[in-house]
């Protein structure tokens, strides 16, 4: 084996498919869930090899060609996608093995997450003759995998940029909704994996994977249940000791235990025993989806903190009062500047009705070089660690500007150079928008920000609390 070889994780030709067969299709050409979406989702992205229709009477759906079966597919196929009712799975299991595939992705459901002792059977006799053949299963019940690098999709509008922020979810519906909330914010994605009940590959193999796979630098998981308790153990220990982790774990209640077990068969777990090994292996759990996308932009763009000190600077003093009672809840400090920094900032603003002690309100933010010139000092002060800078759109100075683009690349430069050179994280807080032109220029004003290295949050208390978890993670690491 050569040197390059050793450096592939062994699951990795799971996710990298070079042909696709998809079965279950309707002839209707709908594009929503099932096989149809599969289709769409894989044009759309662009996947690169040939996409292989299975359909008893159809010539061709989506402008792709059509077989009764598998196996009158005359070229090889190493990746099928069933979509076909969970009685028929036996048989393309069969048609799967006679082909030579390699992986099988169940978006079928019906199996063990229906609580029919029939139904758990066929699933472990599927599971079994799967193995035996050598072939590794994803699902069943399960949306499968996202991986830009590969152009595999799972829904529709995943974009084809990778980076570098792996997920494993046993949920495909919160897979998808990490995805729409990440994106929006500077997360790119090397594999995402929805897979459902785990029947073959679960969540251990889906983790040790993500640990080895030299594209993904942060992991994050959404997880129902344990399955193979010790073995998800010693997964999670192994990736919270290489890679930041974080996971968000339902079941948290009666009513979520029951809710998990009804959706893939899982057994919830008892959670304070989930924190215990959390803890040990250096991970975070979080509470919500909102967290855990939180938690993923402050890995991806703040990375590490020198300590729980905040300034906070933007205009509006109730807005700063708010922050501040934000931040100590959250268990931040936002101390006063030193006289000398003070000293500084007086410098650029003497209006009444401002504060230049911490947090910052002052006027001298809405000109250019006041912003710069109240921004540096903060940043460069010796009892600060990081600088959170918190705006809005829709009202006050900002909306009254003509050129409104202009102001905010203007501003945005001046963030990342504050960041460079003052040499601590710089968050922004995009407070709510209450117009359709402000939520869009919001939306713009955020994505100037990501591209420039700089990590941002809808509201200051969150930006507060994923601090406060990032230090948190700091500590576990020892």
């Amino acid at each position: 084996m050569t040197a390059a070889e050793l450096t592939v994780p062994k699951l990795d030709y799971v996710f990298h498919p070079k042909s696709i067969a998809i079965a279950g299709v309707s002839a209707k050409e709908g594009t929503g869930f099932g096989g149809g979406g599969f289709v769409a989702s894989l044009q759309e992205i662009g996947f690169r090899g040939p996409i292989f229709l299975i359909h008893p009477t159809a010539t061709a759906i989506r402008g792709l060609k059509c077989y009764k079966s598998l196996r009158d597919i005359p070229d090889e196929v190493d990746y099928v996608i069933s979509s076909v009712n969970a009685r028929v799975v036996p048989q393309l299991l069969e048609d799967c093995i006679a082909k030579g595939v390699k992986v099988l992705h169940l978006f079928t459901a019906g199996f063990t997450e229906t609580g029919d002792a029939e139904k758990a059977k066929m699933e472990q006799a599927v599971v079994a003759r799967a193995r035996e053949a050598g072939i590794r299963m994803i699902g069943p019940n399960c949306m499968g995998l996202y991986v830009p690098g590969a152009r595999l999709a799972m829904m529709q509008g995943q974009i084809p940029e990778a980076g570098p922020v792996g997920m494993v979810s046993q949920s495909g519906m919160n897979a998808g909704e990490f995805i729409r909330y990440a994106v929006p914010r500077g997360i790119r994605a090397s594999k995402i994996i929805s897979f459902g009940n785990g029947a073959d590959l679960n969540a251990a193999d889906f983790i040790d994977y993500l640990t080895d796979d030299p594209e993904t630098e942060i992991i994050v998981a959404y997880l129902e249940g344990i399955q193979d308790g010790p073995r998800l153990a010693t997964a999670i220990r192994r990736a919270g000791k290489t890679k930041p982790l974080a996971i968000l774990k339902s079941g948290r209640t009666e009513a979520g235990s029951r809710a998990a077990n009804s959706h893939t068969a899982s057994l919830a777990g008892s959670l304070q025993v989930f924190d215990g090994l959390c803890k040990q292996a250096g991970a975070l759990r979080v509470e919500s989806m909102e967290e855990l996308v939180d938690i993923a932009v402050t890995f991806r763009f703040v990375k590490r903190l020198g300590g729980p000190n905040v300034v906070v600077v933007g205009g509006g003093g109730g807005a700063s009062v708010l922050a501040a009672d934000d931040l100590d809840a959250a268990g931040l400090q936002v101390p006063p500047l030193l006289p000398e920094t003070q000293a500084e900032l007086a410098k650029v603003t003497h209006e009444a009705g401002t504060s230049v002690r911490n947090p910052i309100d002052t006027t001298s933010l809405w000109e250019d070089t006041g912003f710069e010139a109240t921004l540096m000092p903060c940043a460069k002060a010796p009892n600060i660690d990081v600088l959170l800078y918190h705006t809005s759109f829709g009202g006050g100075p900002m909306a009254r500007q003509v050129d409104v683009r202009g102001r905010m690349e203007r501003q945005v430069a001046t963030l990342r150079k504050v960041q460079e050179e003052g040499g601590k994280p710089v968050v922004v807080a995009i407070r709510p928008s209450v117009s359709a032109e402000a939520f869009e220029q919001a939306e713009q004003f955020q994505a100037l920000c990501w591209h420039n290295g700089l990590a941002t949050y809808p509201t200051i208390a969150r930006a507060g609390h994923a601090l406060a978890r990032l230090l948190e993670w700091q500590k576990l690491q020892g």
